[in-house]
């Protein structure tokens, strides 16, 4: 099996497209003319998580609040079947699991309406290995943080990346494979300059707890991550993935994670 990398290491535009590449956190904080529902929907390979809110208008310094009261219907194409009315701050969760290959179909009803969606759940990835590095871009030195994992062969694979600091959310990414038909892909998580202030937010410190959580995600999912992320770039909201009128998503998906202590005499030099 001959082994590629996703991204080319010895050039600058690499380096710039690797700076563009990923987005500092995720945050699904719409504000609207008048509020709306966001359902954020996530069923892996380890439980069901979903949380419903309501957007702050346009002229409310409010943050978006947690909606009780919904019935959410899972169904899946294997015949399962789970309901989930229970919830603390608009935050339903159940030990339900999602199986590989199987397309799930959820149901939210709430105040009256009703939204739908569906996704197909992945493979689980695997992570090959989680480093930082850093790297001379012109006269300065920077800090990433160097995620290695496998592809799957002979598809277009769909991934989502997210990386956590100390429990919250720090960088994050989506990539699309449809380059490597077999073999290793990587992603790269610009992290700071080596002369980022003590203060800075962005900064680094020896003992910081890292975690990385790699999604393998169905392409309805990757276009919706992808036009969130591009959000920063257009003053639009990304595009639908519930019908009904809601904001949000829903993504059946295999995950992986990796966690270590960040200590920079740990850093390897490139």
């Amino acid at each position: 099996m001959k082994r590629k990398n996703i991204i080319s290491l010895l050039t600058l535009s690499w380096a710039i497209t690797c700076l563009t590449a990923c987005t500092k956190d995720l945050d699904l904080d719409f504000k609207e003319a008048e509020p709306l529902y966001v359902v954020e929907a996530e069923l892996d390979n380890q439980r069901t998580r979903i949380a419903v809110n309501k957007t702050r208008a346009m002229n409310s310094s409010e943050a978006k609040t947690g909606v009780d009261g919904a019935v959410i219907t899972i169904s899946g194409s294997n015949g399962s079947l789970q309901t989930l009315t229970r919830s603390v701050n608009g935050i339903y969760s159940s030990t339900g699991k999602g199986k590989a290959g199987v397309r799930y179909d959820i149901v939210v009803e709430v105040e009256g309406q009703r939204f739908t969606s569906s996704s197909v759940m992945q493979r689980t990835p695997v992570i090959k290995s989680l480093r930082f590095v850093w790297k001379k871009m012109l006269s300065t030195r920077m800090l990433f943080a160097d995620l290695r994992f496998d592809d799957f062969c002979h598809e277009t694979n769909y991934f989502f990346m997210h990386l956590y600091r100390n429990g919250v959310g720090y960088r994050w990414a989506v990539l699309k494979d449809n380059v490597n038909s077999n073999g290793e892909l990587q992603q790269l998580f610009n992290c700071m300059t080596e002369d980022t202030d003590d203060g800075d937010d962005d900064k680094l410190l020896d003992g910081d707890n890292v975690r990385m959580e790699l999604r393998a995600i169905d392409k309805a999912s990757y276009d919706y991550l992808h036009s969130l992320q591009q959000m920063g770039h257009v003053a639009s909201n990304p595009i639908a993935n519930f019908s009904g009128g809601c904001l949000g998503y829903f993504s059946a998906y295999g995950k992986a994670t990796r966690s270590l202590v960040f200590s920079y005499a740990d850093v390897e030099e490139e």
